[in-house]
């Protein structure tokens, strides 16, 4: 059997030996992969996100391309520390489970200590389709600072 995942959905596929080359319809995503020809085993899945760690809960990551949280940025209008008015903000989201959402609390608590220069003014919180594997419901953060 070859093993090898679907270029658009990261879904685990697996077919014969004889099918080397020939093209098979991801059930996940209807996408026709091609069938590759060695026996190397599933690639690893691409991780959108940086943030994300190797442990298994970790299933929370920032919108965005990998650099726009993952480095601290110089913004040209200067943190608001008057209790009044925000000027930044931060998304955080997860999918719907118990543990998914313990380490998102914890990852919003490592980062406002991580940055004791700023003050929380809001937060806002709502659940949404999230596509990635599947397409399944997240619970997004956004925290205004």
């Amino acid at each position: 059997m070859i093993d090898f995942r679907c270029s658009q959905c990261g879904e685990a596929l697996e077919a014969p030996d004889s099918m080397a080359g020939e093209k098979l319809q991801c059930p996940n995503c209807r996408f026709p992969e091609a069938i590759p020809e060695s026996h190397a085993g599933p690639p690893p899945i691409k991780l959108e996100n940086n943030n994300v760690k190797d442990d298994p809960l970790s299933q929370i990551t920032t919108f965005g391309s990998t650099l726009d949280h993952d480095v601290d940025r110089e913004y040209k209008r200067p943190l608001n520390l008057t209790g009044q008015g925000a000027t930044r903000t931060r998304t955080f989201h997860t999918r719907l489970s118990h543990k998914a959402i313990m380490f998102l609390d914890e990852q919003i608590n490592e980062w406002v200590d991580q940055h004791p220069d700023i003050e929380i003014k809001f937060t806002n919180t709502t659940v949404g389709m999230v596509e990635g594997k599947k397409t399944e419901p997240h619970l997004i953060v956004t925290v205004w600072y």
